[in-house]
């Protein structure tokens, strides 16, 4: 059965889904019109040619030629104002002269009222009207004029009829016409103030959420030295009332920023030399097998590839680290998660390179006995329950990127499909490397570190944010330096070595975002690695993916207990760093 989208589809010829909706809404139109005039004039050029009207049954084949012709000029240069033109000229020529011949059995010039119509809707209101106008007045002057060359002898008070039937058709759609792109307007205003409205509600969700956090985090943390030292019962059961209280405030701004999305096309963009497959590398990276128990990933990529491409590898990251952790949302009890990834060397030229990724996820049942070992895979069973899953964020990272999302559902396992278009770069794949984002393929570490014997830099802008961190880091770890910006920070960095930094994101001069990639820069050429937690009072839907794509090895958002924060500092001291 066919539905309206697969016939407007039909009409749309391939064109490109990206081009503008007003563009791609008046070259459809043109399609079915021009269309639909094939079919009438091949239709009434077999029927002269019937009636022995071959002069006719000429100019009617001649004109599906041109109508035609037209079509597929249309559809490869998309110049509409050219299409549409030839096309209602052709039609004017053609109605003038079955009004001058009668038509096949005489009643032809009953087309002529469908001019106005065409006219108005490819053309619009003004322009329309002008070719309306000037059709009117050249089928008067056939209808009125008496010339010789006109072969029906129209009548004086059939010829008013006429022209009043045309006016009528005419002010008719000038009115529909009217109407409909005054809703439009209507709507299109609507929907810019709702955005305007949703932009502003996040941007102040975004800010009340910072303050909130960053004044109760001072709460939390300075409560919690309070309780460390010697205190009666009751002044302690006070201290544990406000950091209760406090716990509840958390769990109420949680809930308030739940309303709001990221907004992804603030993202910045980049345009640098980057390998695709180590991008998404070091994000699986961040899903090992011990916090994420049953996990299996596994990433291939074309072997055909041999050049690094231009782009922007944050929103790379950013968009499988988002996929990939909705994806383990899904996950069941009993079950182990597997998910594949492949990347195909689609489509290549001398400048341009096409990659074709194919995510497959499916689940299989934890194997009896001894745990599974890291690496091994099992066959699977079942897909991951698609309908259960949010890919609005994923499709909209797909979209900004040039592609589009595609998900199926098999039998034993879902997959998700899409392309994406880049630029070639000069740098070519070094061949074995793990990593070549940012040089990461030359970066080392030594030796761990333990926390008592750390050397820490914290950056951050609130004075008072800093004292209370410092109170409360400075009994475990050997020494903390301090920045109020990323710009000191890289000064310090650039003259220090520094087992962790502490990074704030919402910065003076420059932000943690732009420290944490100059940071990565500088590693290349000084084969080191600094593992970067960030520490931030944003906590808006995609922070954290964000955070983790710039380069920063793990995020805490404030309030935050200063055990929680311990162990993760802990964590990264602990692990050595070889990519």
């Amino acid at each position: 059965m066919l539905t309206q989208e697969k016939i407007l589809k039909f009409f749309s010829f391939g064109l490109n889904e990206k081009t503008d909706p007003q563009i791609q809404s008046r070259i459809l139109l043109t399609n079915i019109f021009s269309s639909l005039g094939i079919v009438f004039f091949v239709g009434f050029a077999f029927t002269a040619l019937f009636n022995q009207l071959y002069w006719l049954s000429l100019i009617l084949f001649t004109a599906s030629l041109l109508t035609l012709f037209n079509t597929i000029y249309l559809v490869r240069t998309q110049r509409i104002q050219h299409a549409v033109g030839f096309l209602l000229g052709l039609m004017a020529v053609l109605l003038l002269v079955i009004l001058i011949q009668g038509g096949t059995n005489g009643s032809g010039y009953l087309w002529g009222l469908t001019f106005p119509v065409i006219a108005l809707i490819l053309l619009g209101i003004k322009r329309g009207s002008i070719a309306s106008l000037v059709y009117m007045v050249l089928s008067a002057l056939v209808l009125y004029g008496g010339f010789p060359f006109v072969q029906v002898d129209y009548e004086f008070t059939f010829s008013t009829r006429y022209l009043f039937a045309y006016l009528g058709i005419y002010i008719l759609i000038y009115a529909f016409e009217y109407l409909r792109i005054f809703n439009v307007q209507k709507l299109d205003k609507a929907l810019e103030e709702a955005n305007f409205e949703s932009r502003s509600r996040d941007e102040f969700i975004s800010k009340l959420s910072h303050q909130l956090r960053t004044s109760l985090n001072n709460i939390t943390l300075v409560s919690n030295l309070v309780s460390k030292s010697q205190l009666t019962d009751e002044q302690s059961d006070l201290i544990n009332t406000i950091l209760a209280s406090t716990n509840n405030l958390v769990e109420a701004v949680n809930n308030i920023v739940k309303v709001s999305n990221i907004d992804l096309q603030s993202v910045r963009e980049a345009s640098i030399s980057f390998d695709v497959a180590s991008a998404i590398e070091n994000i699986l990276q961040l899903f090992s097998a011990t916090e994420y128990e049953g996990l299996n990933v596994t990433l291939e990529p074309d072997a055909t590839l041999s050049n690094q491409v231009m782009g922007d590898p944050i929103r790379i990251k950013q968009l499988f680290l988002n996929l990939v952790e909705n994806i383990l949302k899904l996950g069941q009890a009993n079950h182990q998660m597997n998910i594949q990834i492949k990347i195909f060397n689609y489509r290549e030229t001398d400048a341009k390179l096409t990659l074709r990724f194919k995510i497959m996820a499916c689940l299989a049942p934890k194997p009896a006995g001894k745990a599974r070992e890291a690496g091994t895979s099992v066959k699977c069973k079942l897909p991951v329950p698609l309908e259960e899953m949010d890919l609005s964020i994923p499709e909209k990272f797909v979209d900004i990127l040039g592609g589009e999302l595609v998900t199926e559902t098999f039998e034993d396992h879902t997959l998700f499909n899409f392309d994406l278009e880049f630029e070639k770069s000069n740098k070519k794949l070094k061949k074995g490397a793990k990593g070549t984002y940012f040089g990461v393929d030359d970066i080392r570490t030594t030796k761990k570190v333990d926390l008592k014997d750390a050397n820490i830099l914290l950056v951050e802008d609130n004075l008072i944010n800093q004292r209370i961190v410092v109170l409360s880091l400075e009994p475990l770890v050997k020494n903390i330096d301090l920045a109020l910006n990323g710009k000191e920070a890289l000064d310090k960095f650039g003259t220090t070595n520094y087992d962790l930094i502490l990074m704030d994101i919402q910065m003076p001069v420059m932000d943690g975002f732009l420290a944490t990639k100059k940071v990565r820069e500088i590693e290349t050429s000084s084969n080191s690695y600094t593992p970067i937690i960030a520490i931030t009072a944003n906590a808006m839907a995609g922070d954290r993916e964000a955070c983790l794509a710039v380069g920063m090895d793990d995020y805490i958002s404030k309030p935050f207990q200063v055990d929680l924060l311990v162990d993760k500092m802990k964590a990264l001291l602990a692990k050595s760093v070889d990519v």
